[in-house]
Parts: C-alpha cells; structure tokens; sequence
C-alpha cells in the first residue's frame, strides 16, 4: 500500500507540472503519420534526422510505432527485432552505432528542447537503449554490440545537409557495451550547463578508433553492424524524473488515435486474473498479448467491440497488449500483473 501510494504521488507530481522534461514528445509515441519505411524520423511529432545523407554514410535511422500496418516497422514486431517498447507506449526510434564496411558510419537524431538550458543549472539526464536483434530478417548479418551511444547538446540544429561531427565528444555515453537483447538499459548521467543549449541529438558521437565493439564468435556470424533502439528521453532539473521517475508518466495519445475518436479501455489494470477489454467506437478485429520477452501467450479473433481476458494461469508481470480493429488501426498499452 505504501508501495502504491508513493506512485500515485509521484504521477500527481509529475501531472501539475512540478517535474519538467525538456525534451518534447520524449518517448515518440505523439506522430503525424504511421512509419512504413526506413528514414522517417520526422513523423514522430518534433524530432528530425541530423545525420548525413550524402555517400558513403546515407544515413537512415527509423521510426518504429505500433500503428504501422507495416511489421517492418511496428511495435513490436519490426524488421530489427521483437522489441516491446520501455512504458509499453508503442514507439522508439532506432539508430545505427557502427558499420564494419564504412568508417564512422553513424545515425543520429534530434529535437529543440522546450525551453533552453539555463547556464550554471545542474541537469540530469537520462534515456533507455536495446540492442537490435542480433539476426536480421534471418540472415546471417549479426548486429555487434557497441559503447558510446549517448546524448549530445548544442545551439545548432543539424540536419542531412550540415550532420553532427563525429568528433569524439558528448554530454552522456554509455561507456560499456551494452549487448542485452531484451531488456532496456538506462544511460544516465548529470551535466551543468555551460550554454543555454536549445537542441539535444542522440546517437554515437565517437568515431571507430574510440569505439569498443563486442563481436560474436560463431561459425555463420558477420558481425556487420551496431543496431540500437533508444526510448524515453529525459533532460530535467529533477533528479527523481531522470532516475526511474519517467516510468510512472501516463502514456499519452498519438495524433493518428486521437482523429480517430477510438477510445480503448482496459479495466482493471493492475489486474489479477482477467480484464475487460472495450472499444468504445468500431470494432475488435484481433487481440493479442505478449509477455515480457515478445512471446504471444494470448490471441483472440472476430470479438465485436468487447472481450474478456483470462490471466489466471499467467505469472506476475507486465505485459504488452495490442488490439487491432478491423480497420487495420493497431493501439498498444502495457498491462500489470501484481
């Protein structure tokens, strides 16, 4: 009880905006319109590519969201791997760290912060990162864990044309390897700001040389290239917001739902052993729930606008649900059970 109670002050805390996050739409889940093909960053509301288009780079970092109707670039089935995103709000991005057959081949994004960087203020920092799968799309191109993905800041807004240096400097890195494949690691960390910085870019900002690589060591593996996927972006004043306290953040509703007029309802949620699941215009075409590691454990067909779920034999745990109406519209939330 006083587990709970702790949480609920804190969404309240956070809710009437006494805990900001600089960084707009932090976990991309707002979009203007649904991905369904590689380098297209700026359908995520606010964020744009600020890596090279130009040869041999042509960098195309990818937007990845639940209502695709496309699996190469849905949530979370996509082309680079089975990946339920960090709050189970139906959005990340992903981000090439490393390419074998290009020097410093690197994908970065950015967006302007909503308010600039004080001067002499303590920030902290914070975002999640996955390593892609480490097959992709079944072949025999095995994605090489790498260090260094992180956060940069800047009064520049770059862009294809005028890309981010490589230049061995950032605000935040991960100085170790991350090589977890399902769960998602935290990089976090604190700066004082020595400029009122109005921009803020994630990716690699360290070139080859000074960049470790953990590669595989299997009679079929390449190791061709580092493949991230990063989600819930925090820059505040606050620390509690940067350490864990994004978490207890609702989801809030992409562009595309909201013209909809769809309204999903999951009750209860913390659950126990079943659910209610309505849709309060149009109707059911597919449910289907994923456990903690992408496994489909439940999938219901042609339900009409209603239906029950059944979690008895289940363990404790979170889990992904995601309804998909019969026109082809997919929403995603994230389910409890205590």
């Amino acid at each position: 009880m006083k587990s709970l109670l702790l949480h609920i002050a804190f969404i309240f805390y956070v809710v009437v905006g006494y805990a900001q996050n600089l960084i707009p739409n932090f976990s991309f889940e707002q979009y203007s319109a649904c991905p369904n093909s590689e380098d297209q960053v700026d359908y995520a509301t606010g964020w744009f590519k600020c890596s090279s288009n130009s040869v041999p780079v042509n960098s195309t970092p990818d937007y990845y969201n639940s209502c695709s109707s496309d699996t190469t670039f849905g949530v979370p089935q996509n082309c680079c791997g089975f990946q339920i995103d960090h709050r189970g709000c139906g959005a990340y991005m992903g981000l090439l760290t490393f390419y074998y057959a290009t020097t410093d081949a690197r994908e970065h994004i950015g967006i302007q912060l909503s308010s600039p960087m004080v001067i002499g203020q303590k920030y902290f920092l914070s975002f999640y990162a996955v390593l892609g799968l480490d097959k992709l799309l079944g072949g025999d191109y095995y994605n090489v864990p790498t260090n260094n993905i992180g956060m940069r800041f800047s009064n520049v807004a770059y862009d294809a044309s005028n890309p981010v240096p490589i230049d061995n400097f950032s605000h935040l890195n991960s100085t170790a390897v991350i090589s977890d494949t399902v769960n998602w690691t935290k990089v976090s960390g604190s700066i004082v700001a020595d400029s009122a910085y109005q921009f803020v870019m994630l990716g690699n900002f360290y070139d080859d040389a000074h960049t470790d690589t953990m590669y595989w060591n299997c009679p079929n593996c390449l190791n061709n290239f580092g493949y991230y996927f990063i989600d819930d972006i925090c820059v505040s004043t606050d620390s509690l917001l940067a350490n864990g306290g994004i978490d207890a953040i609702p989801c809030t509703v992409g562009l595309n739902e909201l013209n909809s007029k769809k309204e999903l309802s999951i009750y209860p949620n913390p659950l126990f052993d079943f659910c209610m699941v309505t849709l309060s215009q149009g109707e059911i075409k597919e449910v289907c729930v994923y456990d903690a590691f992408g496994k489909a454990v439940i999938k219901k067909i042609g339900i009409g606008n209603q239906t029950e779920i059944d979690f008895s034999e289940f363990p404790s745990g979170m889990y992904l649900l995601k309804v998909t109406t019969k026109n082809n519209e997919s929403i995603t939330k994230k389910i409890i059970k205590p």
